[in-house]
């Protein structure tokens, strides 16, 4: 039995009570150490501790048959001098660059559309079924494009192409070099536009309709609102999908290998799977990891400079938009009296 003590606080006497008494106590010492220790251990286990054992790997030579060699920095001197890096480089800015792009785009344009819907219900049906492709492995992704784009008369695009009478024979569009990495790009892009899609809606859906109010006002046209008011607003946003997609892209795997495993020749091999092919089939670990290192150190470079740099920048630009198309609707109050009191009544910020 417990005794009360002077302060009102039961007193444990029984060793399990002692032991309850000192992790509440830690616990209520320690909370920040409780409640983020979990997440932090899972995420030295997942994520840092393999970085530091990449890094470790990158600094040896590994040979199939013979011990572990520590060689410092050759990995990389090798890597940097040989000729096809550069190529693989190339391939793979293009790639990136290139699925950002189509991704973006084509992303932003359907989520002007489905912004457009009156109905919120037919909005969400819409936006439902665009996320469907997003919810199919990139790996089955590729199988279906792969389909798609196979070179005889039995792929989608060569049957249709047939039938409507554009070409006599099918074209062979994974054999040929360009191509072939205007395939994967498209493929690749097809698979994160849903993403772009939703986060741009999100963005065009915290637009202040007061704003679009405003612009009519002013007489401008629907290039000059989206110029000025919707383009500004969703900045943000663009910002944040080009980064997680091209990030996503710069390492991708999962599309290039099924549909071309890095082929014709070397047309389509970006890091990714000159990555796989030294590790898993030359067993040239240490060099397979320090391409590796490589490809992480490009990634946290640039996401570093477009959150502290470009990001930053732009929530000062974007504060400073407000401001100005605050203005713009005082102006407009003023100028039109009664008609526009509401609407000067409704700027939010």
């Amino acid at each position: 039995m417990s005794v009360e003590s002077d302060t009102g606080f039961a007193t444990p006497e029984t060793t399990y009570q002692k032991l309850r008494y000192r992790i509440s106590q830690f616990a209520n010492d320690h909370i920040l150490l409780v409640f983020m220790g979990p997440a932090l251990l899972a995420i030295t286990a997942i994520f840092i501790y393999p970085v530091f054992y990449l890094l470790r790997q990158s600094l040896f030579l590994t040979i199939p048959g013979a011990p572990e060699r520590f060689v410092w920095v050759e990995n990389f001197i090798t890597m940097f001098q040989t000729d096809v890096f550069y190529t693989y480089l190339k391939n793979t800015l293009l790639y990136s660059f290139g699925s950002l792009a189509i991704s973006l785009g084509s992303g932003l344009i359907i989520a002007l559309g489905i912004n457009h819907v009156a109905r919120s219900k037919l909005r969400d049906f819409y936006s439902t079924v665009l996320m469907f492709s997003w919810a199919i492995p990139l790996a089955v992704v590729a199988l279906i494009w792969k389909w798609i784009f196979t070179g005889n008369e039995l792929g989608l695009i060569n049957m249709v192409l047939m039938d409507v009478g554009l070409i006599n024979s099918a074209i062979p569009w994974l054999a040929s070099s360009q191509m072939a990495m205007l395939a994967v790009i498209l493929t690749d892009a097809w698979a994160r536009m849903p993403f772009a899609m939703l986060v741009l809606l999100a963005g065009l859906q915290s637009v202040p309709s007061h704003m679009y109010d405003a612009a009519k006002v002013d007489g401008a046209t629907s290039f000059q609102t989206f110029r000025a008011i919707t383009l500004q607003y969703i900045r943000p946003y663009i910002a944040i999908v080009a980064l997680i997609n091209w990030m996503f892209a710069f390492r991708a795997f999962a599309v290039v290998f099924p549909m071309t495993r890095g082929g014709p020749g070397t047309s389509t091999t970006i890091f990714s799977i000159h990555i796989y092919r030294e590790g898993m089939i030359n067993f040239n670990y240490g060099y397979a990891s320090a391409v590796a290192v490589f490809i992480i150190g490009i990634s946290l470079l640039v996401a570093t400079f477009y959150v502290t740099k470009i990001m930053g920048g732009m929530e000062g630009q974007w504060v400073l938009q407000i401001k100005t198309t605050n203005e713009s609707v005082t102006r407009n109050a003023r100028r039109f009296g009664t008609s526009l009191r509401v609407l000067k009544l409704s700027t939010w910020y």
